[in-house]
């Protein structure tokens, strides 16, 4: 039951105290790992000419957040971590949120479109997250009555 668990307990504290779930802001030592990697992946994007740099430029950063999770995983000594194929239906919700940025950016001439398009989906992803941990009032009395 979502209430027992430790999730639930810190989600109605949360919601009782009126508080908003929110990131801290980063400090310079947490921001620094993370701007040298958008740095490395627009160096590959500029390494030769891309058909669509904004779409290479989220490949390679997913694709780079993916070989680091992975090694973290084989470091807790979890040596044979991979995922699984994804499925057809798992795929397509990604595929439209990816569509409706890539929207967004052809909506009108911006001056770094790979950097764009990232913080686009970097945005999306906060707010879904965010979503997640706001409930509106009616959510919190079917809770307590349950």
């Amino acid at each position: 039951r979502l209430l027992k668990s430790a999730y639930g307990v810190a989600m109605v504290k949360a919601m009782k105290s009126g508080t908003a779930w929110e990131l801290k802001p980063f400090s310079a030592k947490e921001s620094a790992p993370w701007a040298k990697a958008v740095k490395s992946a627009r160096g590959q994007l500029k390494s030769r000419k891309r058909d669509h740099p904004a779409l290479f430029m989220l490949g390679v950063v997913g694709k780079q957040l993916f070989e680091a999770v992975k090694e973290h995983y084989k470091k807790a000594g979890n040596k044979k971590w991979d995922l699984k194929k994804f499925t057809t239906k798992e795929t397509a919700p990604w595929i439209a949120a990816v569509a409706s940025s890539q929207k967004l950016l052809k909506a009108k001439k911006r001056q770094h479109p790979a950097m764009f398009l990232l913080s686009v989906v970097g945005k999306h992803l906060s707010e879904s997250a965010q979503e997640k941990y706001t409930t509106s009032k009616k959510a919190m009395k079917a809770m307590k009555a349950k």
